[in-house]
């Protein structure tokens, strides 16, 4: 009876864990880039049950209880240490800007960028110029390229579908674009920036024949958010489900402690 309770405490854990994610992709459903994520729940160890405080059996030395098997139960759910996931490979829509530095990608990859804890990957192509000319990100980290850092000393900027970067007609650099080797090595870090686990980079001109970049748009997030409302609404009645299994539990205990274990003098 108590290993119903953790059940049913564990789907409470669950579901307001999965409301949090989905709250938190319709909070980024206007997010330059943002990829929705998804939790990912495991089940706890199934425990093998006994009764006891039956029959007996001759063990050397005496007698001990039979336990005599009654089935397996299960323990409820818990999110997997890894247990929420971005979806990469769903793109957002593209939205045409006209702005020379807004750029997005079509198809699977990722910009490469320079942050204080080193190499990290974005989708938001929102850039912009700092004081010395150099391309950055909205949160003013480095844009690389192929030789590094790009630096734009010019006024007209034009990128071609393969991320050649041209100023004032001269090429000067070659966007950089990270291609992995699966959608699940990668891990948000915030600020829509993505690190990699446990994985490898496919070589740089692995990508050319089917990922193009788009001067002048921007990709939106990949938050369907009819989507989201659905799934807010089943956590929601999940979360009830489980409450009245609790308050039913409760009342089970209360009864048990209060009547049937009353000794009768």
């Amino acid at each position: 009876m108590i290993s119903g309770l953790y059940t049913a405490a564990s789907g409470l854990i669950a579901q307001l864990q999965q409301q949090d994610v989905i709250a938190n992709n319709m909070a980024n459903v206007n997010t330059t880039g943002y990829k929705k994520d998804t939790a990912l729940f495991v089940p706890f160890p199934e425990m093998f049950l006994y009764r006891i405080n039956d029959a007996k059996v001759q063990i050397p030395g005496g007698v001990a209880d039979a336990y005599v098997p009654i089935g397996m139960v299960g323990k409820g759910v818990q999110l997997r240490v890894d247990g929420i996931r971005p979806d990469i490979a769903t793109e957002g829509s593209y939205i045409e800007t006209g702005n020379k530095l807004d750029v997005a990608i079509k198809g699977n990859g990722m910009f490469v960028v320079m942050t204080p804890q080193g190499i990290r990957y974005t989708r938001d192509g929102s850039f912009s110029l700092d004081s010395e000319g150099t391309l950055v990100t909205q949160d003013g980290f480095p844009v690389l390229g192929q030789r590094g850092v790009i630096t734009i000393d010019g006024k007209d900027v034009n990128i071609d579908e393969v991320g050649r970067v041209f100023v004032d007609n001269n090429e000067i650099d070659t966007l950089r674009i990270a291609i992995f080797s699966k959608d699940d090595v990668l891990r948000k870090q915030g600020n829509n920036l993505f690190y990699m686990v446990n994985g490898n980079l496919l070589p740089e001109d692995s990508y050319v024949d089917y990922v193009k970049i788009k001067q002048g748009y921007l990709e939106s997030s990949n938050v369907n958010v009819i989507r989201e409302m659905v799934d807010m609404i089943t956590a929601y009645r999940a979360y009830e489900a489980a409450q009245k299994a609790i308050q039913s539990h409760d009342q089970t205990l209360n009864k048990a402690v209060n009547d049937v274990g009353v000794v009768q003098i």
